[in-house]
């Protein structure tokens, strides 16, 4: 399965990143490792996850 991404996502992803960072030193990374995770567990098991 392959995830395709609305072109604002990148935008997005960079904020929120700044902001976690903005909170604490290593948070964006943090959230960078957690938002990869859940990608993978989506493309990995796609059936249990609600289809929008």
């Amino acid at each position: 399965m392959r995830l395709i991404f609305h072109p604002d996502v990148t935008t997005e992803i960079s904020a929120s990143y700044n902001w976690y960072q903005e909170q604490a030193n290593g948070l964006g990374d943090d959230f960078l490792h957690e938002l990869e995770s859940s990608y993978e567990a989506i493309t990995e098991l796609p059936d249990t996850w609600p289809k929008f």
